[in-house]
């Protein structure tokens, strides 16, 4: 390697042949993908195909469409689609050129996987060297970043996998607060927003990587210009975050209107990792996949293979204890680049591990993970598992330390620089097969003329919305197909899947499952959807005549089409019900304990001819004002509940309104308003009696019973085939309070 040093054609030379060793290890580690790389991915049938979707999507629309972008054409009718899911920016932009050259999705998503790879190892391979001037230190540690096993197990997600501007981040970092230069602070805020605009995960290890470093560097600088680039930095940084705010509106959006958007301390919790997965691999591993004792074998998709293998542990340890000797002229060896370089990756790697277990670690509250929690930053992360990515970042600097003091102790040792050679070629040898993985699964994946005739056809059918069935609800790999295929036409679609599953689609393929019931084409009438594409495939074969037989005889339904296995349907459009014709009235408790919430109710009737149903996923306001015999206000609450999604004439649905207070003891008379929203402006009142707790909780058994909804106890159905609403009725006409210990439904 000796012919490397010197001049800037021999620097182009090694990073030439730098970044082929790295490509070429990309390929060996994905194998056989290559031979796939337009119709096959690797990771599992249905995350690759929703991320291959949602990067063609910003490919498609980041330039002619900007304002659009998270308006995705998945998951109809909710909005902000994109936001339920990483929004991927980044890896749109990068593949633009890529999407519009080749017009195959599949070809963009497993070349930006390919990038991926290569810009990680190169990244690490020259912060490394940059710490340490070793080459073959920056060799292994940039093989560990690009190819540890998590990584490898993270190959399903884009969105974690691709770290390839994190260790260019670090890098001029470094750089600027050691040596100062505008370029270097330009080139630390372009990878910061760059990588941070992969997705909110690398926002959050960005931000955390940065500030420790920055952390670091304050707590030991000395002197105005020291400081003064300090203030810099920070001043890139605000510039950065303030370009990332636009991304996060529809998150924030999406948040205010809709139920369990927010990851929780309880999920952060039950997908945390446990030190049991420090010893978890691959089962396909070359090394472990025979699986010692010690070791627990796991499949590739998991999020919990943390082993990341003996060599780089002995390495990381290697790069923090091998001290320096008198003749030891090594870069790894110099006091500042250790206490800078090595002694803050080891830093940077602890923080990594202990934010890997969760809010919780042995039973006992973390704080360092529940405060940031709290301040709202890791209010993104699902899986703390991930933050794994740093720790790995920090264990290849270790590493790079480390295999850089052993190739000079040798060195010393033979007194040969072949001999040093040697020694780090070997360490790089022993890393790549412990870490090696071979014969991944590629599935396939439909491109070009194998895609099915109907989505070509779909592409030319002008503004129509689209569904797909029979249902499939909650079928990962089926929906992925689905949201891939959309690719071919991009006409909105109720099918879709994401991280989260909106109200809208519970409901609307749980009703799909009567299909072609009388019902399930109101509700589709009512949602504007155009057509239905019908797979004929997806029908068991002993059903297929009693399929053709209702589908023929649908009212409201007509043949479009026919494509062999698929059936185009037309949905004929009708009237809805407005909320005029709702009528609504207000159900409230006789008497309610003093200081606690407690549950009113509006029952909401369709009184049309026609099926009600309103896309709204807003919070609908009201005002409950608490009178006194007066008729003075004495006590007020706002508060909101959610809109009645689908009625067919006749129908009626209750929805809750929780009140979280109550005035003092006494009996009121409750006004509640309803200001605005679907149901429009509304006005109710009722008398209400507040009482100490202790006088309404004598008795637990419930004076009153459980009815059908009616006068009588005849249930009318009011369609011959399908699903329908069974409406019960709670009464308790006893004088106590009667509460419920079931937590949910």
């Amino acid at each position: 390697m000796r012919g490397w040093e010197g001049t800037f054609v021999s620097r182009k030379r090694e990073y030439a042949l730098v970044l082929l060793f790295f490509l070429l290890l990309s390929i060996l580690f994905t194998w056989p993908l290559i031979f796939h790389l337009h119709n096959g991915v690797v990771g599992g049938a249905s995350d690759p195909l929703l991320n291959t979707w949602i990067i063609s999507w910003n490919a498609k629309t980041i330039f002619t469409h900007p304002t659009h972008l998270f308006q995705a054409n998945i998951l109809y009718p909710s909005r902000d689609v994109l936001a339920y899911s990483e929004h991927l920016f980044t890896l749109g932009v990068i593949a633009v050129p890529i999407y519009y050259a080749t017009g195959n999705p599949i070809l963009t998503y497993n070349l930006l996987l390919f990038l991926g790879f290569v810009l990680s190892a190169f990244g690490c391979y020259l912060l490394i060297k940059e710490l340490t001037g070793s080459r073959w230190g920056a060799l292994a540690g940039g093989i560990f970043f690009a190819f540890c096993p998590f990584k490898i197990s993270k190959l399903e997600h884009i969105h974690i996998f691709f770290s390839a501007f994190l260790p260019f981040m670090f890098l001029y970092l470094y750089r600027y607060m050691g040596k100062g230069g505008k370029r270097n602070l330009l080139l630390f805020g372009i990878f910061f927003l760059t990588q941070s605009l992969v997705s909110w995960h690398y926002l959050v290890f960005c931000a955390l990587g940065a500030g420790l470093l920055w952390l670091w560097t304050a707590v030991f600088s000395r002197g105005r210009e020291a400081w003064l680039r300090l203030a810099w930095v920070v001043a890139v940084l605000a510039i950065a975050v303030a370009a990332i705010v636009p991304f996060s509106l529809p998150y924030l959006r999406a948040h205010a209107r809709l139920p369990g958007f927010e990851r929780t301390l309880v999920q952060s919790e039950y997908f945390a990792a446990n030190v049991g997965d420090y010893l978890a691999v691959e089962r396909d591993n070359l090394v472990y996949g025979n699986a010692p004792p010690f070791i627990f074998r796991k499949e590739l998709e998991s999020d919990r293979i943390l082993y990341p293998g003996l060599v780089i542990i002995v390495l990381a340890l290697a790069g923090l204890f091998i001290r320096r000797r008198q003749r030891d002229e090594s870069a790894a060896f110099d006091p500042g680049s250790f206490h800078k370089g090595a002694l803050f990756f080891a830093i940077l790697t602890s923080v990594g591990v202990l934010l890997t277990l969760g809010p919780k670690i042995g039973g006992v509250s973390d704080p360092l993970y529940t405060v940031l929690y709290h301040l709202g930053i890791f209010k993104l992360i699902r899986f703390p598992s991930r933050f794994y990515i740093l720790a790995a970042l920090g264990l290849a600097v270790l590493a790079g330390y480390g295999t850089a003091k052993v190739a000079v102790r040798v060195t010393g040792w033979r007194k040969s620089l072949r001999a040093g050679r040697l020694a780090g070629a070997t360490i790089v040898i022993l890393l790549l097969v412990e870490l090696a993985t071979f014969n991944l699964t590629v599935y396939p994946v439909p491109v070009w003329g194998e895609v099915p005739e109907v989505y070509s056809w779909l592409s030319e059918q002008g503004e129509v919305r689209v569904i797909e069935l029979p249902s499939t609800m909650q079928d990962f790999p089926r929906e992925g197909m689905l949201i891939y295929l959309s690719t071919y036409h991009w006409k909105e679609m109720a099918n879709g899947y994401s991280g989260y599953i909106p109200f809208f689609y519970r409901r609307i393929f749980t009703e799909m499952q009567a299909f072609p019931s009388e019902r399930s084409i109101d509700l589709l009438r009512g949602l504007g959807i155009d057509l239905v594409v019908w797979h004929w495939d997806w029908v068991e074969e002993e059903r297929r005549a009693e399929y053709e037989e209702r589908l023929v005889s649908a009212p409201g339904l007509s043949l479009e089409r026919e494509f062999g296995n698929e059936a185009v349907y037309r949905v004929e459009r009708g009237d809805t019900a407005s909320p005029e014709e709702l009528d609504v009235s207000l159900v409230s408790p006789r008497t309610v304990p003093v200081g606690e919430g407690f549950n009113l109710g509006l029952t909401v009737k369709n009184g049309g001819e026609n099926p009600f149903l309103v896309a709204e996923e807003d919070p609908q306001p009201f005002l409950l004002s608490f009178l006194d015999p007066g008729g003075d206000i004495v006590y007020e609450e706002r508060g909101d509940y959610r809109a009645p999604f689908f009625l067919e004439p006749g129908e009626e649905t209750s929805l809750p309104l929780k009140v979280k207070g109550t005035p003092g003891e006494g009996t009121y008379r409750i006004r509640l308003e309803l200001q605005g929203g679907v149901l429009e402006q509304r006005s109710f009142e009722q008398d209400l009696k507040v009482r100490n707790p202790q006088d309404l909780e004598d008795r637990s058994i419930l004076d009153g019973g459980v009815y059908l909804k009616g006068d009588s106890g005849t249930v009318e159905i009011p369609v011959p085939d399908g699903l329908y609403p069974l409406v019960l009725r709670v009464d308790n006409t006893g004088g106590t309070l009667r509460r419920s210990d079931w937590e949910e439904k």
